[in-house]
């Protein structure tokens, strides 16, 4: 269908070529069955697939601005899940929402602006992940973030699977990956090429957060200050304002306060940067244990949030097949 509308798949520069070709080890030692997606997608579109395989290995290593904000939170019961993707509004042209249905693994609606990858998702189990941009100063060769967060919604049905493939993945760059379960347990992944250091919430406290820069200590001197300061130069506000609004209302959230979190214009969750034409792409809130996936498709401050049913609509269809 794609190569039918014109897609093409664009010429990669030596630099990225080199990178994939030394990504690939990684990639199909931690998730080969990606690597037969990526070879027939090639396939479908007359694409080399080195070259697909460079661009889909080297997203985010060189230079990610991804401006997001995730936070999960426990209310007694239930856990809510919410996440607004902030980055160029150029890139909307190309935000889809996928349902995924894999004949060997977890089936789950995700989110991206890369048709193979993911940003964030919700599987058939209850879990969900939503990852954010960190700034770097460097890279290496490994398993790209959109990759790494797809193969968690495939492999894994709680937080503590997702622990165990995101700690030992070679990361290219640095990023934080989000985590919660329907049973309540959640977690914060921070990667970088060189460690990975899990968070998880501080005592008396069930919920966490994570925006665009490190907060395990363990991980400071991991993180570019002089590029966080320019690009991400919101993140300490966005975390402190989503921590305080979790804070005050501990055990107490609902979608629609977290619809309300994610709309927030003080403390810049939901992002309105007109001067370099970034904001939020998309939002969305969810219901683990029910598997309830609310999506707004813009800012959340002025885009409705819809139900999406597809994920169990799909699961209802296997269970009576």
């Amino acid at each position: 269908m794609l190569n039918k509308l014109g897609f093409r798949v664009a010429e990669q520069p030596k630099e990225k070529l080199d990178f994939g070709r030394e990504s690939e080890g990684e990639v199909k030692r931690v998730f080969p069955e990606i690597l037969e997606e990526i070879k027939g997608f090639a396939d479908a579109c007359n694409a080399p697939y080195e070259r697909l395989a460079a661009f889909m290995f080297s997203i985010g290593a060189f230079k990610a601005e991804l401006m997001c904000s995730v936070f999960a939170s426990f209310n007694g019961s239930n856990v809510v899940f919410g996440r607004n993707y902030d980055f160029f509004y150029s890139f909307k042209k190309y935000t889809e929402s996928y349902l995924t249905c894999p004949e060997n693994g977890c089936w789950s609606l995700g989110h991206s602006d890369v048709f193979i990858g993911r940003e964030d998702g919700i599987n058939e189990k209850g879990l969900a992940i939503g990852m954010t941009g960190v700034s770097s100063e460097g890279n290496r060769p490994g398993m790209s973030f959109c990759l790494a967060t797809r193969c968690v919604l495939d492999k894994c049905a709680s937080v503590k699977e997702g622990i165990k493939i995101l700690s030992r993945v070679q990361h290219t760059s640095t990023f934080n990956f989000l985590l919660a379960d329907k049973e309540g347990d959640m977690a914060v992944v921070e990667a970088a090429p060189e460690r990975v250091r899990v968070r998880s919430p501080l005592e008396g406290e069930s919920f966490l957060v994570a925006t665009n820069h490190f907060v395990h200590p363990e991980m400071q001197d991991m993180e570019d200050l002089k590029s966080r300061d320019g690009a991400n130069w919101d993140t300490l506000v966005r975390y402190s304002t989503v921590q305080e609004i979790l804070k005050e209302h501990n055990s107490k959230i609902d979608l629609r306060l977290a619809q309300q979190i994610l709309s927030n214009h003080s403390g810049y969750v939901c992002s309105h940067q007109r001067k370099i034409k970034l904001g939020t792409i998309w939002s969305i809130t969810a219901i683990l244990k029910e598997l309830q996936i609310f999506r707004a498709e813009g800012h959340p401050c002025r885009t409705r949030y819809k139900q999406d049913f597809r994920l169990t609509r799909a699961i209802k269809k296997r269970q009576a097949a």
